[in-house]
């Protein structure tokens, strides 16, 4: 998780234009040695999601001497002028600890249908690397799911969400304008950080579809009080595999 947090906020201060010549030149021979960090670059420098707004709601009421006493953060703006490189930092340590009482916001003006397209542009930031550091008790992640559930008025219990391959790592509920989304996130042991989201939204019920966003797979449904939406690297089949795993459990 250290490892992961330290290297985006490299390269989201390369971004910024916020690193020393030779701090930039020792950068830029990493790039030229190392595809996969070449190909995490390319990642943060088109992702659209306006970390400012997703992530200032959070930062208020963070206890922000906290995680600047835990996590060395090496950002020289004052907590109340963050930069990008900040957010981002801030917002990895906050996966880290679990603290502001385990949510994070995507509190973005998006039309209801773009929600699938903000969660996937908020998961293609999380590597295996983000989850590796969650090593919560069973009772702990029951407490999470407990609370998470009651938030979106869906029963959510560890024996429903096990999934072959994938250890359940945390729930959290994330904040959509004036909605709540459920995230439910798994490390799948070959293809990574698999979630599931859960907006409440009545509606017909839809059957499950199939699309590919942000480089991942995404298969969602719906019922008649909820939406879903499951994402992550797995190959499209085992992906319509876990999906309807899920629909099921879920439903009973």
């Amino acid at each position: 998780m250290s490892s992961a947090y330290a290297t985006d906020e490299l390269l989201v201060a390369y971004l910024d234009n916020q690193l020393d010549p030779q701090q930039r030149h020792r950068l830029e021979q990493r790039l030229a040695g190392e595809p996969a960090l070449a190909e995490r670059l390319s990642l943060l420098e088109r992702s659209s999601l306006p970390f400012k707004q997703a992530f200032a709601p959070l930062l208020d009421e963070a206890p922000v001497h906290r995680l600047y006493s835990t996590i060395p953060l090496a950002v020289s703006s004052p907590p109340h002028a963050i930069s990008r490189r900040g957010l981002i930092a801030a917002a990895v340590g906050f996966l880290a600890l679990g603290i502001a009482g385990d949510r994070a916001y995507l509190q973005l003006s998006q039309p209801d249908d773009n929600w699938r397209a903000l969660v996937a542009q908020y998961m293609a930031l999380y590597t295996p690397e983000t989850l590796a550091g969650f090593e919560g008790s069973a009772a702990q992640i029951a407490a999470q799911l407990q609370h998470t559930g009651d938030r979106l008025a869906i029963a959510l219990s560890m024996p429903k969400l096990v999934l072959k391959g994938a250890e359940l790592k945390n729930a959290r509920v994330l904040a959509y304008d004036d909605r709540r989304i459920a995230q439910l996130t798994w490390l799948d042991a070959q293809y990574g950080a698999l979630a599931l989201c859960i907006i409440q939204q009545p509606g017909k019920p839809q059957p499950a579809e199939s699309e590919r966003r942000q480089g991942m797979n995404v298969v969602y449904w719906s019922d008649t009080r909820h939406s879903f939406m499951l994402i992550g690297h797995n190959p499209a089949v085992d992906m319509a595999r876990l999906a309807s795993q899920l629909q099921r459990s879920l439903a009973a």
